[in-house]
């Protein structure tokens, strides 16, 4: 990579400058990756009776492929990818990273069954944070600086990458994309058109498309021709023929000089080439792909995309999975995949939409039914799911969000630091997984020594505190009158936003084999989103059932990791898990395992 010049931009402005002739972007803070690091990967889950591997390493998965969900931020996982030997491996990359757009973006999630409305914090429980688009200055563009150099060491040298973006960051992506993987390497701007969705503007123009750029590792890169059928009004004009039978249009054209004259376009019998503005609507409330979840693409999209960049043998890999539209499409069309997300709701969502598609695919298969059109594609059934430093932005959405609704606080996304505010008080949260110590009031107070001539006092919150922490902060009081502190504990004011889910669940054996019966089911994490009490919540509720998403069993659970060997995942919002299962045992002693997760996301697991 070129040498950066010296000179500093403008502050919080990105700025373009020119090293060795070519332009590259600058920001405050840029700084290239020097080194990997290997972050441990502790296997999760695994799913159709797959033999488990403790690291998902290249070495092992050459001989015996196996899909791959990886949960944790990204860029430690890309990490471990290189040092676990996929550099150079993966031939298409597709993502779908946050736009900066300045948003939060939320899933839909209702109870089964039910239209039972649960309020909680100025919205209903079926808006689920699943990401946070809101980045300080420039911290988005290093960001994406920094996944984007580890990606292009992961992507084959006959790879692609292809971004998927809007109009908020477009330009500055371009420009990253030039300089990781050079401008020489950039192949196409693809334009899709999703429809209008939206409340109408008049004061502007429409906004009805999203962009896609395409860069290559070198330039010899894979392509196939794919072609789509020809549309009714396209047909029309084809409607002269030559002396060989063949149908073709007249096309009027302009020469430079004004000269007009009309050129043959001939019909091709399999198709038009496809072209690189994409008509693909997004997906209506009613379709049957739709999942509620934020920003979901069309699989159409994906596997127009995949079709002409990748072989079957190839290996697909979206870091920014989201409900797991890619890892479907690769699924269906035989390409193997892998996908990552630091959300545990994504992960999740594309765990039990991924089953759903193997299972489709078993059942065509044991009709004898083909399932790929290409005879060299392959179906890849097994599913390893790892967690990668445990990072579980999940519970901290949700801990947040009960005592954001008990304390009366206040969101403020568009503040840099701070994360809301109580009556003219500054809130700042600090990690869910560590008491509230002294270095988070220094860190505060230097806060707002930048802001100069802020007075408001600060509250932080968090879970627990270091010892002396009452005395320091009342020294830091007694120095200064303004910018005083104080904290709030959840655990001592009573917010217990992860008490364990309450449940009746009863595991017989009888040599081999087993009956496991869910006799009831409560969330308290639900309660809290919905602050009523638990008396009023059980009249409301018709059956214990609809708090439960899936119900996932392992018949031979060796004490660390489970293998998902039969899994209850209703395929219908209304429906309801079954409840009650009878299970043959691989032997007569197994331990059973039933894992139970709940609409929100959260898992409880009971052995027996």
């Amino acid at each position: 990579m070129d040498r950066m010049p010296k000179r500093p931009p403008a502050k919080n402005i990105a700025t373009i400058a020119k090293a060795k002739g070519r332009p590259m972007l600058y920001w405050v803070g840029k700084q290239p990756l020097s080194k990997v690091s290997l972050y441990p990967a502790q296997l999760a889950e695994v799913w159709n009776g797959t033999d488990p591997l403790a690291t998902p390493s290249w070495k092992a998965l050459a001989k015996d492929w196996r899909n791959l969900l990886l949960h944790g931020d990204n860029k430690e996982i890309l990490s471990t990818l290189l040092v676990e030997g996929f550099r150079g491996k993966i031939d298409l990359i597709y993502i779908d990273p946050p736009f900066d757009s300045g948003a939060d973006y939320v899933r839909q999630v209702e109870l089964r069954g039910e239209k039972l409305k649960l309020e909680g914090m100025g919205q209903s429980l079926s808006e689920q944070t699943q990401y946070t688009d809101i980045w300080k200055n420039d911290t988005y563009l290093q960001f994406m600086y920094e996944r984007l150099q580890l990606l292009r060491e992961l992507l084959s040298d006959r790879g692609s990458i292809y971004l998927h973006c809007d109009w908020h960051k477009s330009h500055h992506l371009r420009f990253l994309l030039d300089e990781v993987f050079g401008a020489e390497n950039f192949r196409n701007e693809i334009i899709w058109d999703k429809g209008f969705r939206g409340t109408e503007n008049k004061s502007m123009y429409q906004r009805t498309h999203e962009t896609v750029f395409w860069y290559s590792k070198t330039n010899h890169w894979i392509w196939n021709q794919v072609l789509e059928e020809y549309s009714d009004q396209k047909m029309a004009r084809y409607n002269k023929v030559d002396k060989d039978g063949r149908h073709y249009a007249l096309i009027k054209r302009v020469k430079t000089d004004g000269t007009v004259y009309y050129g043959k376009t001939y019909f091709n019998p399999g198709g038009k080439k496809i072209e690189d503005v994409i008509f693909e609507p997004t997906l209506a409330a009613t379709d049957r792909e739709r999942l509620d979840y934020p920003t979901q693409k069309p699989e159409a999209l994906l596997e127009r995309i995949m079709k002409a960049s990748t072989h079957p043998d190839s290996i697909v890999l979206d870091c920014f999975i989201g409900s797991g539209t890619t890892a479907a499409a690769a699924q269906k069309l035989g390409r193997r995949w892998i996908g990552c997300d630091i959300n545990r709701g994504a992960i999740q969502v594309s765990l039990k939409r991924l089953a759903n598609v193997v299972e489709a695919q078993r059942a065509e298969q044991a009709k004898g039914e083909t399932l790929f059109a290409d005879k060299a594609a392959k179906l890849h059934e097994g599913i390893l799911s790892y967690r990668v430093n445990n990072y579980d932005f999940q519970r901290e959405e949700a801990w947040r969000a009960v005592a954001m609704q008990k304390y009366g606080i206040v969101e403020t996304p568009t503040d840099g630091y701070f994360d809301g505010q109580l009556g003219d008080r500054l809130v700042k949260f600090v990690p869910m997984n560590r008491p509230i110590v002294k270095l988070d009031v220094e860190e505060a107070l230097r806060e707002m020594k930048r802001r100069e001539n802020d007075p408001r006092n600060i509250v932080l919150v968090g879970s627990g505190a270091e010892a002396g922490l009452d005395a320091f902060i009342a020294e830091k009081n007694r120095l200064s009158p303004v910018n005083r502190l104080e904290y709030k504990d959840i655990m001592r004011d009573g917010i217990h936003a992860f008490a364990p889910a309450e449940a009746s669940v009863v595991i017989e054996k009888k040599s081999r084999k087993a009956k496991v019966t869910i006799g009831s089911y409560f969330s308290p994490t639900i309660l809290a989103r919905m602050d009523i009490d638990r008396s009023v919540f059980g009249e409301r509720l018709k059956d214990f059932r609809a708090q439960i998403d899936t119900v996932m069993i392992d018949t031979d659970y060796n004490g660390k990791t489970f293998h998902v060997r039969f899994s209850d995942i209703p395929a219908k919002r209304q429906d309801l898990v079954q409840g009650t299962y009878e299970l043959e045992l691989p032997r007569a002693g197994a331990k059973v395992a039933v894992k139970i997760t709940d609409m929100l996301g959260e898992e409880v697991l009971f052995i027996g």
